[in-house]
């Protein structure tokens, strides 16, 4: 659907978009769209040319890799922001990306936000601090895959879950357990394995219903330091 003056109050809700002095939002409310789109759609081929920059709005959206037979989720995004940002430096898709539920998008032609970056100087911080986002989540994950087992990063995994739907101990699995794998850098037997053997940390598994009864084991498990720990 097209915009209109009533949509800026949402737009300025999105933190990339905030800042626009009044007239870049007004041409951004021009050539800006919000599309739906069904789970499991591909949205962006890696390699190929972008012509626009996706805003997540509601839903969840994986971005991921392949090399031949391989396969690599490198994100799940389910907040409200920009993704593939990288695509704006050479207008090609460094990654691929879907939608993994249904999901509301905002559209903007690239071309749009090539000149708001000229044109409006709060915009070129803003997107600045959006790349510097997206580049420190990539080195978090990167560190993890690189020093943490896979048994470690499945128990940081969960506590961080955990931590993003209100710490009550219990969570549903956003996606699929195969994407989860994928994100973690395991085959699903592994995760299944590692699973079964974090019940003597207090985890249960029902499905894709998670429930904790000892955060402060698992956080040993996974060599946190950020919250209380169990004693060896």
């Amino acid at each position: 659907m097209a915009l209109n003056e009533a949509d800026a109050v949402a737009l300025r809700s999105i933190h990339l978009f905030k800042s626009l002095s009044e007239p870049s939002l007004l041409a951004l409310l021009k050539s800006a769209s919000i599309k739906q789109f069904p789970a499991r759609l591909v949205l962006l081929a890696e390699g190929e040319r972008v012509t626009t920059l996706y805003t997540l709005l509601q839903g969840s959206i994986e971005l991921f890799s392949e090399h031949h037979d391989r396969r690599s989720t490198i994100a799940v995004i389910r907040s409200i922001r920009p993704f593939v940002l990288a695509s704006i430096t050479d207008n090609t898709n460094p990654v691929s990306a879907r939608t993994l539920a249904r999901s509301d998008l905002l559209s903007v032609p690239l071309s749009v936000i090539h000149q708001l970056i000229d044109a409006d100087p709060a915009f070129s911080r803003a997107i600045t601090y959006e790349l510097a986002r997206e580049l420190r989540d990539l080195m978090q994950d990167f560190k993890s895959h690189r020093l943490r087992t896979s048994v470690e990063r499945l128990a940081e995994w969960m506590i961080r879950s955990d931590q993003e739907t209100g710490s009550t101990g219990t969570f549903v699995i956003p996606h699929d357990k195969c994407t989860l794998a994928s994100y973690l850098g395991m085959e699903p037997e592994s995760l299944s394995r590692n699973l079964a053997s974090l019940a003597e940390a207090g985890v249960s598994v029902r499905g894709r219903q998670i429930s904790l009864n000892n955060s402060a084991t698992l956080a040993r498990i996974a060599r946190m330091t950020d919250i209380p720990l169990a004693p060896e």
